[in-house]
């Protein structure tokens, strides 16, 4: 039956694809290993074509008959009908001997809007000047242009996007460097309002309206995952990230080396990725700067954290009406372990101020290229708490929410089994160590050499293979030294009562550790013996939970200011037979739901495929009249 409904969508889509498309090219889009002939056929009496990723117009050469595709090409078609010239253009791109895995996005732009020094939004620009700091004003990559491009992505040398859209450079201090981070941005004007597909993996949104290409910031003569590396790392921890694909950009089929398509933050980002009308949500940056909504909710939390000195009970309670504090003490937990000093700038909160949302602000990590450096003794977490404003990364307004939460007992309790917890799983050594290796595999074979790039701009920018590995190397050193420094900190400020040693034993079951998300047993890790926590045991399939070895049959225990240097507990499960007769009849209702749907696809396929018969009927009758 699924044969039978395949085949016949097929026939339909084919049938009325080709019924209805005017220009029908030999060879699509994607990646080719021999050349051929490109062949195009069409009913308009001129074609216009170009090569260099400009829009064809009546001064672009005329296509005759084919040509012949020997290496990496763009081309976009434009026809003439009568004496009109069509605004669509159909743009085709060809690469040829490229032994990469990943993904392939091309980007097709007229030059001048690049490297123009008047309209190029790559360059500095004629008009730029200096200040009397010497401070460059008026570049043209600093100013918010935007010009229309066509959008190529192709995965498993699959078309899977192929739209005109919107580009601009993305960044901050980073416009200033050669290689530059871009934006691409769908919109109703250049064609389609969005770009529908799943890149991503950790998060299966299919609809978005911005995308970076983003050369890993101020990483980007290094290992170019910092920022993903992150992303991965928080992925479980309730704090909102951008997701990563790592692509390779071609620009009018020049390639242009290896960058990471991430998630745009914005307010189309919490739409696609919360459900939330994107005109009741607020961002805010830094100290106060409001990226979007209204910025009169944050003000309000923030001049209440200023003018209050002590967060008692009372106060605390108003404390977690203004914050998700569970988000974000595991934003902050996760800033001081990676050692980002540039997160007291690169800091976003976000809330939906809607009727029914609950107001409170929540954490978005980015940016942290600048995280996981050599300084792994660094003591970050004395730096956020101090008052001193002694280092440029730790002003007094940066540090003041958390300084202010710790007086609180409660938060500080939380505060530090969140961050032993994590120590534990999340930001683990082993955790750290196998994404490290995972993204090191991944990328070595897929970053370009030198040599590899030709475009003049970038061609001297690459690592050598060995010095890229020293980057990594860094990271793998950070990976393995920064717990012990960030342990014994955590005892010297917070917990002088030190750590003790928790086993959970059994050979099946799950338990939620302090409510976070789940963890197989058995379980072994350490956590701060001046701190409250609980534990609750989570069925596990057919293994259902009976109780503790103590003879406990509460599903939530709590552990409470351990004395001694470890607590061995151990989780009794018991196997509970699966029901099969009542497995086999919701098998059977599922069979024949899924029976049911397959008719009703193949009656609508039946009825389109007649329906384009009709529309292709009276196509040619027009024709001929």
């Amino acid at each position: 039956m699924n044969k039978i409904i395949i085949t016949t969508l097929f026939f339909i889509v084919s049938f009325m694809s080709y019924s209805q498309d005017s220009i029908v090219f030999s060879h699509t889009s994607g990646h080719y290993n021999s050349s051929f002939y490109l062949k195009i056929t069409s009913k308009y009496n001129k074609l216009f074509y170009t090569t260099d990723g400009s829009k064809p117009n009546y001064n672009s050469k005329t296509w005759h008959d084919s040509i012949l595709i020997d290496n990496n090409f763009i081309l976009r078609i434009r026809a003439k009908n009568g004496n009109k010239l069509l605004d669509k253009i159909q743009t085709h791109f060809y690469l040829f001997n490229f032994n990469k895995k990943l993904p392939i996005a091309s980007i097709a732009i007229d030059n001048k809007y690049l490297w123009n020094q008047e309209k190029g939004i790559y360059v500095k620009g004629s008009n730029t000047y200096l200040d009397s700091l010497g401070k460059e004003i008026n570049c043209n990559y600093k100013k918010n242009w935007e010009r229309e491009v066509n959008f190529i992505y192709i995965e498993n040398n699959k078309i899977e996007i192929n739209q005109n859209c919107g580009i601009k450079i993305f960044g901050e201090t980073t416009r200033v460097y050669p290689e530059k981070s871009l934006r691409i941005i769908a919109r109703e004007k250049y064609g389609k309002k969005k770009f529908k597909h799943d890149f991503f993996e950790l998060k299966k949104n299919k609809k978005h309206k911005h995308l970076v290409f983003r050369t890993s910031g101020n990483d980007f003569l290094g290992t170019r995952f910092k920022d993903v590396l992150s992303a991965y790392l928080i992925r479980n921890l309730d704090v909102d990230f951008m997701d990563y694909k790592a692509v390779h950009l071609f620009v009018n089929a020049e390639y242009w080396g290896l960058y990471n398509l991430r998630e745009k933050i914005n307010e189309h980002y919490l739409k696609y990725n919360h459900k939330l009308d994107k005109d009741s949500v607020s961002i805010m940056m830094g100290r106060w700067v409001r990226q979007q909504g209204r910025s009169s909710d944050f003000l309000t939390m923030y001049n209440w954290f200023h003018k209050t000195k002590h967060i008692d009970s009372i106060a605390y309670l108003q404390a977690n009406k203004f914050l998700d504090i569970r988000n974000y003490i595991n934003f902050r937990i996760f800033q001081i372990f990676i050692n980002n000093l540039d997160s007291r700038g690169n800091i976003r909160y976000w809330n939906s101020f809607s009727e029914t949302s609950d107001k409170k602000f929540r954490m978005m990590l980015y940016d942290t290229d600048q995280a996981y450096g050599l300084a792994y003794e660094r003591k970050f977490l004395q730096h956020s708490l101090s008052n001193n404003h002694k280092f440029w990364y730790n002003p007094n307004w940066s540090t003041e929410f958390l300084r202010k939460l710790m007086t609180n007992k409660d938060f500080k309790n939380d505060f530090l089994v969140q961050y032993a917890h994590l120590l534990n799983t999340s930001l683990n050594k082993d955790t750290l160590l196998s994404a490290i290796n995972h993204f090191k595999d991944l990328y070595i074979g897929e970053l370009p050499r030198r040599g590899d790039i030709k475009v003049k701009h970038l061609k001297n920018l690459q690592l050598s293979e060995e010095r890229w590995i020293n980057k990594v190397n860094k990271l793998i050193k950070f990976a393995n030294n920064r717990y012990i420094y960030v342990k014994a900190e955590l005892v010297s400020l917070l917990a002088p009562s030190a750590w003790f040693l928790l086993e959970i034993k059994s050979q099946e079951g799950k338990v939620k550790i302090n409510n976070n998300y789940s963890q197989c047993l058995p379980f072994k890790g350490e956590y701060l013996k001046d701190t409250k926590f609980t534990i609750e045991a989570l069925n596990d399939g057919y293994f259902t939970f009976s109780h503790w070895s103590d003879g406990d049959s509460s599903r939530i225990r709590t552990i409470n200011h351990i004395k001694t240097d470890s607590l061995k507990i151990e989780a009794i499960y018991i196997l509970k037979e699966p029901k099969i007769k009542n497995h086999k009849k919701q098998k059977i209702k599922e069979e024949i739901t899924e029976l049911n749907k397959d008719n009703y696809i193949l009656y609508l396929g039946y009825f389109l495929m007649i329906f384009g018969l009709g529309l292709m009927s009276l196509g040619i009758l027009k024709n001929r009249l």
